[in-house]
């Protein structure tokens, strides 16, 4: 398994689909899966900013054939600007997320009762996710290639405390077109269940939380093509994104 690292980030470099393992190895585990992606990312050698939880929904789970989310990380250099005019490389998916930015470094296991007291702020997020696999989207390619992770953009904070975590009323608009709409508590069993998974499968998997981090909880209401146009996302009392995608 040792080759595929390697295989995925010339893909990367080349600005190709990745390869597929299972093509080759029908009997690879999620867990050797897990062992690559971490490899990969370690091979890349760039800031991690924070990582992200996907597959939250039933839906997306029951079509890959699995009965839990999967997770993976997100590069520094990776987050687009708002102010900037997004011109993707790829095909690529847009979701609507919460993301929250670490206080602390994490080193052991959490429960909801305390976890957002490791946590300074919350933000309205996109993650702009691109599988970009040369074969059929399936569980063990899919985490090995680190789970779809492509850009994100990261909203204005808001102090945790100061809203109703699993009340928010999420929309992505592209122009007048309504393309997402959701509530903040379908996350798996709301924000802080889907928070405490997001940590103990990062620290399951081998990965460092430091401080400032920002953890993704998961998609809001589904996902849509990642299309040129003008885009506005809604996250009730929090502040609005907006931001342009052109074509490449």
């Amino acid at each position: 398994m040792n080759e595929w690292p390697e295989k995925f980030l010339h893909a990367d470099r080349v600005h190709e689909p990745y390869p597929s393992i299972t093509a080759s190895r029908s009997t690879c585990t999620a867990q050797t899966a897990y062992a690559i992606q971490q490899a990969y990312v370690g091979l890349r050698n760039e800031p991690i900013a924070g990582y992200k939880a996907a597959l939250t929904a039933t839906q997306a789970q029951n079509a890959l054939r699995t009965d839990e989310p999967i997770m993976g990380a997100l590069f520094k250099h990776c987050e687009y600007k708002t102010t900037e005019s997004i011109a993707l490389k790829r095909a690529a998916l847009l979701e609507t997320e919460i993301g929250y930015r670490t206080a602390v470094s994490i080193t052991a296991p959490v429960t909801e009762d305390h976890v957002l007291d490791l946590f300074t702020c919350c933000h309205p997020m996109i993650e702009i996710a691109s599988p970009n696999l040369a074969g059929p989207i399936n569980l063990v390619d899919l985490i090995a290639t680190n789970s779809a992770s492509y850009g994100f953009i990261v909203g204005q904070p808001c102090a945790i405390n100061d809203i109703q975590l699993d009340e928010l009323s999420v929309e992505l608009h592209r122009g007048n077109e309504v393309l997402l709409s959701g509530k903040s508590a379908e996350v798996l069993n709301g924000q802080r269940s889907a928070l405490v998974w997001l940590i103990n499968e990062t620290l399951k998997q081998g990965y460092a939380i430091e401080p400032g981090q920002i953890f993704m909880s998961g998609s809001i209401g589904g996902m849509a093509a990642a299309k040129p146009g003008i885009y506005r996302a809604c996250f009730g009392s929090l502040k609005p994104i907006e931001f342009t995608i052109t074509a490449a």
